[in-house]
């Protein structure tokens, strides 16, 4: 198991209530880059990286012909997608399978998905690379990939407000910067999809805007973006540093509480290229 897996075990209920519905229209709206697939006749979909299941739901949802394979490298997420999944009538929660793989590993034959989707998950693998080369390998011939990935850039007033919290508390603020190799625009995005050997590659730009409470934001951090601090912290210290930083956040405008990071939603075509 690797860090990453074993965080996303311990955060997977804290990713689901406090950071899922923050990306969860953008990755929602996946489905629509594949609805003329489906409408063609596409039926099996597979999500990579499905985390909640929020995308796998909704597709068997809105497609009452299609199947739909979630794959996620967390077992603690995958147990969150499935809880989500029984919400779903028999009929529907019966053509979604969930299975523990990384991106860059499908356990999935050559060419047996028609379309694959992936929200916000490829920051995440150890090769971008390699795992659009995967996605590409099960698709059939023109089986179309959409996928969302987060842009380099973007800010967020909350997030030095944080900083000062932890300074005034003693502790070093955490680094700026995006995560692993964030490409730096929508034609970035794009290459990425060519170097891997997909066609008729799209890619548009387009926003996550989110608004936070300030006990939402706090949240946030302490269940899952810096859980791994706020979680070896002594009872004291962490009252302390959660009361500092509440007070900062309630004294930030409305705006200061905004979160609007960039993204590129893009998309590709598999041909005859090997």
């Amino acid at each position: 198991m690797t860090d990453e897996e074993a965080r996303y075990d311990r955060i997977a209920e804290g990713y689901a209530q406090w950071w899922s519905p923050v990306h969860r229209p953008a990755t929602l709206a996946l489905l629509d880059e594949i609805e003329p697939a489906v409408a063609a006749g596409a039926t099996r979909i597979l999500d990579v990286g499905c985390g909640t299941g929020a995308l796998a739901a909704a597709a068997v949802r809105r497609w009452p012909g299609v199947r739909v394979t979630g794959v996620d490298a967390s077992g603690g997420m995958l147990a969150v997608a499935a809880r989500e999944l029984g919400a779903l009538d028999d009929m529907a929660r019966d053509r979604v399978t969930l299975v523990k793989a990384g991106a860059d590993r499908l356990p999935s034959r050559d060419r047996e998905f028609d379309t694959v989707l992936t929200g916000f998950v490829l920051q995440l693998v150890p090769s971008r690379y390699r795992s659009l080369r995967e996605a590409r390998r099960v698709l059939g011939r023109d089986g179309r990939l959409a996928h969302a990935t987060w842009l380099a850039g973007g800010s967020f007033p909350a997030d030095d407000a944080y900083a000062d919290a932890l300074i005034a508390a003693g502790l070093e603020p955490r680094e700026g910067g995006g995560a692993h190799d964030e490409p730096r625009s929508p034609a970035a995005a794009a290459a990425q999809l060519r170097r891997a050997g997909f066609s008729s590659v799209t890619a548009r730009p387009g926003e996550v805007d989110h608004r936070f409470t300030p006990e939402g934001f706090l949240a946030f951090l302490a269940c899952f973006d810096d859980e791994e601090l706020f979680a070896t912290l002594e009872p004291a210290a962490r009252e302390a540093l959660e009361a500092d930083l509440l007070e900062r956040l309630r004294a930030l405008p409305a705006e200061g509480l905004r979160m609007r990071l960039p993204i590129a939603v893009v998309t590709g075509r598999r041909t005859a290229r090997p």
